[in-house]
């Protein structure tokens, strides 16, 4: 997976995660962060029974493991493995945790079910997503957000991703007319969930904002053009 350092990795989780909680489970990043732990899943099997018996759990942890460790987040308790006996006996612990029925062995939604509630509470350690935040802080990013380069700047536009990608329903990379209202709603929820004004909340405004902004009469939209469309009259319009 791409993620270049660790803003992006917190980006990722929070955006899987609220797919997760709010279940849903539709997200992109909820996808991957879904295959991950499946591939993990599958590289443990070593003798592909469909399930993962202590002598495998070992690799499976580790490979799990990797991806936040790699952005500084120890959410397996690696700090505990400071020797082989150590490392064997949190593998142990953990095993038992998830071998929910007490079998010997764990299958694919055991291990799911468990290293997604795990990540939920891991969650707490990252920072609150910008369409999750309190109203003070919400206003204070916006604002912020003008600055190029700034961790505003940067959340919001992973912000309009998340909206444009929630949009985009046939994957094309661009964004219909039929799809534009779904865009509109998520990029002003945060408005509409703090009690503010809410831009663009009538059909004929957004019937007639889609209009103005296909500039080339193709029916569609990119996504740089919703990003320069949005910080200009949704993000920078907040007060």
């Amino acid at each position: 997976m791409d993620l270049k350092n660790k803003e992006e990795f917190e980006f990722f989780m929070q955006r899987a995660l609220a797919s997760f909680s709010a279940g849903t489970n539709l997200d992109d990043n909820y996808i991957e962060l879904y295959n991950i732990l499946l591939r993990s899943f599958a590289v443990a099997d070593t003798d592909y029974d469909g399930q993962v018996s202590i002598e495998e759990f070992e690799s499976m942890i580790e490979a799990a493991a990797a991806l936040p460790r790699k952005f500084g987040y120890n959410w397996w308790e690696e700090e505990k493995c400071v020797d082989d006996a150590a490392k064997s006996k949190n593998c142990e612990d953990f095993f038992t945790r998830i071998d929910d029925n007490g079998d010997g062995s764990i299958t694919f939604d055991e291990w799911l079910a468990f290293a997604l509630k795990h990540y939920q509470e891991k969650g707490s350690q990252i920072p609150v997503a910008f369409d999750a935040a309190d109203k003070e802080s919400f206003i204070a990013t916006c604002k912020e957000s003008t600055k190029e380069g700034s961790a505003a700047f940067k959340a919001v536009y992973w912000f309009q991703w998340k909206c444009f990608q929630a949009a985009d329903a046939d994957r094309d990379g661009m964004v219909s007319a039929d799809e534009f209202d779904k865009m509109i709603e998520m990029a002003t929820s945060n408005q509409k969930r703090l009690g503010m004004p809410v831009p663009f909340s009538t059909a004929e405004e957004r019937a007639a904002t889609f209009k103005s902004m296909d500039e080339n009469g193709d029916e569609s939209i990119s996504f740089d053009e919703w990003l320069a469309f949005s910080n200009k009259e949704i993000i920078s319009q907040v007060a």
